[in-house]
């Protein structure tokens, strides 16, 4: 009696792209735009339309925290979906609120709304890249 094919898991459809290099390509893809327009994409979401620049403090820190924080969770939740542990999106929610709990207390609609679209953000680019890479 011959032995039982390999049983392989179910997918809808078949992943799109095929070479090691393509889909090293659609990762390092889906990464550089998820960091590249992840702020564009929360300014146009949460901000008000006519919101004024805020002006640099010279002896400040070099870089906005909310900006360096949003751009950490984009990565963090981009390599759980490449991955397929999504579930792992909630310690990121969770640890944020814990961090942050005094400033969303301030302007809950800012900081929850900005984490919001950050986070789905990264879930649509990375599952797009997932279904490029993996199939569905």
């Amino acid at each position: 009696m011959p032995p039982a094919p390999a049983q392989t898991p179910f997918l809808v459809t078949p992943p799109l792209v095929e070479g090691l290099w393509v889909k090293v390509a659609v990762i390092a893809a889906a990464y550089l735009v998820t960091l590249a327009l992840s702020g564009p994409v929360v300014r146009y979401f949460v901000l008000p339309r006519h919101f004024p620049k805020p002006v640099r403090d010279p002896v400040g820190p070099r870089f906005d925290p909310s900006a360096v924080i949003g751009k950490c969770e984009n990565l963090i939740v981009l390599t759980f979906i490449l991955l397929g542990q999504e579930t792992g999106i909630a310690v990121v929610f969770a640890a944020k609120a814990l961090v942050r709990s005094d400033e969303i207390k301030k302007n809950p609609g800012f900081f929850l709304g900005g984490t919001m679209v950050n986070l789905i953000w990264a879930v649509m680019v990375g599952g797009a890249a997932r279904v490029l890479i993996a199939g569905i």
